[in-house]
């Protein structure tokens, strides 16, 4: 469908210039340059009939080529190209890449243009890339339908941009360091055509087999992670999203909220559809060398090759740091070792076969650790001294990868003594890191896509549930306007999904809350119950561990405070509670990602969630299995749960059970924006949930209870 962008056997650059110094001299003369295979047809509204543009026959306009034409390259100012759509539409051109400026990145008269330019694309039948782009780079068929100053080796790496300056640096870096490209797509102001479609051809692109991705933003992204998940089963996906800053929170009322970034919703996403996150330019380059070139390495335990104890040293402490784990050789790897290498080598992880190690000792340290059935991947480090061998070193290891199918990474140090051994490596598809760090990043990362590759599918799991009762519950408060609810009536909703909540009765007057309190074989907790104190502690609308006889002062007291907080008429009542015995305090809670959908969070909970924020993110619909990695994945939470010294284990059967409820609910009633249950009080054996609150639209600050 999107084949002409690549592969059109003919191509119009509409607004073509003789002037070097402007964007349609520019594209045209890369499409020359690059070899275009197919016939070009420069544009330009002033041609006459012996004009000429770089050696070739120029138009006047689209309609007067005498041939079809298979892909426009649009170079005009802004307020023509509507006019040019049109052209293409009369002429059956139904590929166009718009280049031109001045759209929705201008303003609102330019995002009107846009919305014009998709009626006419929709109406049309044609698919446009941009506008405000760089262009696009097929290297295979020699296609440079671009403005960019540099044009990359073919190879298997395709890269899309949403940044025309970043694609510049990335398409010059390739080219420089022979990294070699299969395709480079700018996507600009994605009127039309977005990273979804691009993804979804190459996935079945046979020149494509990795993709480095640069993205600003994300519109449609519960169809992101389908087309990326699918994509990512069959080749990797790195991607370089911008906006880690504290700027991109959400202003929101519950802590769950509070503790979802929307960084943090990409990295949860990119987490789900098996996509490897860059943080940097230069950690996405180091992390595509690797993929492209290298086998994904099936465990985690990688051996260090070394002629250097202090950078094999450096390799040790980043193996920790990236949580892989240092192989240990098989008896009889170090027994072949022993007779070959000198009597001071070590034998241990790293593998240091000192600092005169010639070729010849690293080919016979490499043969040995790479037959090791102990190892899944091998890095090997050279500093250049006196008397290294680079470059034959080089040779050898390229003879070892060729007959191995172990991961190998290479950490050549220094400039001028290894440049000559580096470029061998390059040529042979062997990446080479300039320290120690950056090959075990790139190697946990391949390894972290191995197994996301290898993940079982799961069924959701639903549970039995009493959704009309949460639907009464929801209707009335919203008839009400109240769209933020606490107290007894989010307990309500909990209870109705099945998880477990504390016992709460609501009383108007205090001879009411002394009978209920002289029923309860415990002390009792008092809450103001008002719309307007969702945040009860904050507003010292709760009173803890009152014995019977402290009751009825209780409830005046609490009254007069409420009347003073919010009037006689903000009040629905105090509610009483058991005082529940102590256990370890949990955070389940759900918040909607404009872009991605629910995420739902586990965590420390309680009065201290905020400040240590130990959580975990998932998106929603969560499975048992993910349940289970997200309570893992906690720091302090989850060795509480497991129990600390001579404290037994808490019920976490119990936690998993709560948080696949709470992803039902809110995958059940999509209207809840924002739900917390804080603190789920959770013991040996049970629990239960002592406060909750839930927002059914942001901004409103008026609630129920």
């Amino acid at each position: 469908m999107l084949e002409n962008f690549f592969k059109p056997y003919s191509v119009a650059v509409i607004g073509a210039s003789r002037e070097k110094r402007k964007l349609g001299n520019q594209v045209l003369e890369n499409l020359l340059k690059a070899g275009f295979p197919g016939r070009i047809f420069p544009i330009n509204i002033k041609a006459g009939p012996s004009t000429r543009i770089l050696g070739m026959k120029a138009y006047s306009c689209l309609m007067d080529v005498p041939e079809p034409v298979d892909l426009a390259v649009v170079v005009v100012p802004s307020r023509h190209v509507l006019s040019v759509i049109r052209d293409c539409a009369a002429k059956g051109t139904d590929s166009v890449v718009i280049i031109s400026a001045g759209f929705k990145e201008v303003g609102s008269t330019g995002l009107l243009l846009e919305e014009e330019i998709l009626k006419l694309s929709r109406d049309s039948g044609i698919r446009i890339l941009g506008p405000n782009v760089l262009g696009i780079i097929d290297t295979h068929h020699r296609l440079n339908a671009s403005f960019a100053p540099s044009f990359p080796p073919a190879g298997n790496i395709a890269l899309l941009s949403q940044s025309g300056a970043l694609g510049c640096a990335i398409l010059d870096e390739a080219e420089g360091k022979g990294i070699g490209l299969s395709k480079f797509i700018s996507l600009g102001n994605k009127v039309d055509l977005d990273e979804i479609d691009f993804l979804t051809l190459l996935k079945e692109d046979p020149a494509t087999e990795v993709i480095l991705g640069y993205l600003e933003e994300i519109e449609r992204g519960r169809d992101f992670i389908k087309v990326a998940k699918d994509v990512a089963s069959q080749k990797p996906i790195i991607m370089i999203k911008a906006g880690r800053s504290e700027s991109g929170k959400k202003a929101v009322s519950s802590h769950t909220g509070s503790l979802a970034g929307e960084d943090e919703a990409y990295d949860v996403a990119f987490q789900e559809a098996g996509i490897i996150r860059a943080d940097s330019f230069r950690q996405a380059i180091d992390l595509v060398r690797g993929f492209s070139s290298q086998k994904i390495p099936q465990g985690k335990r990688v051996l260090f090759l070394t002629n250097g104890g202090g950078v094999g040293i450096m390799a040790s402490d980043a193996c920790e740091k990236f949580s892989l784990e240092s192989a240990s050789l098989e008896e009889s790897t170090r027994e072949r070792l022993q007779g070959k290498l000198p009597a001071a080598s070590s034998l241990d992880n790293p593998v240091d076969i000192l600092g005169d190690a010639k070729s010849d000792r690293y080919k016979v340290a490499l043969e040995a650790v790479a037959s090791d059935s102990n190892v899944d991947g091998i890095i090997i480090l050279l500093t250049p001294q006196s008397g290294s061998e680079e470059e034959e070193t080089a040779k050898a290891i390229r003879k070892v990868s060729s007959e191995t199918e172990k991961t190998i990474l290479v950490c050549f140090m220094g400039k001028r003594r290894v440049k000559k051994a580096i470029e061998y490596l390059r040529a042979s598809s062997i990446p080479n890191y300039e320290d120690p760090e950056a090959a075990v990043m790139v190697f946990e990362a391949m390894f972290r896509y191995g197994q996301w590759f290898k993940r079982s599918v799961e069924e959701i799991k639903t549970f039995p549930v009493n959704k009309a009762k949460v639907k009464s519950i929801l209707s009335k408060s919203k008839k009400e306007g109240c769209l933020e609810i606490g107290g007894n009536l989010a307990l309500g909703v909990m209870e109705a999904y099945g998880i477990p909540v504390v016992k709460s009765w609501l009383v108007k007057e205090a001879k009411e809350a002394l009978k209920v309190a002289e029923s309860l074989a415990s002390s009792v907790v008092m809450k103001i119950e008002s719309p307007a104190i969702l945040h009860k502690s904050e507003a010292g609308a709760v009173l803890l561990d009152l014995k019977t006889e402290k009751v009825e002062d209780a409830f005046h007291k609490l009254t007069e405070r409420a009347k003073r907080l919010v009037g006689n008429n903000g009040i629905r009542g105090i509610s009483l509670q058991p005082m529940v015995r102590k256990g370890k305090e949990a955070l389940v809670g759900a918040s909607l990602d404009k872009v991605f959908g629910h995420l739902i969070k586990f965590g420390l909970g309680g009065k201290y969630v905020e400040i240590y924020r130990d959580v975990s993110t998932r998106l929603v619909p969560l499975t048992p299995g993910k349940a289970k990695e997200m309570i893992r994945e906690t720091k302090v939470i989850s060795r509480l749960l497991r129990g600390v010294r001579d404290e037994k284990s808490s019920d976490i059967a119990l936690v998993e059970e709560v948080l696949l409820k709470v992803s039902q609910l809110v995958s059940d009633f999509p209207e809840i924006v924002e739900i917390e249950a804080n603190p789920l009080i959770v013991w040996e054996k049970g629990g239960v949930v002592v406060d909750a609150r839930l927002a059914l639209r942001k901004g409103i600050n008026h609630g129920c209870s």
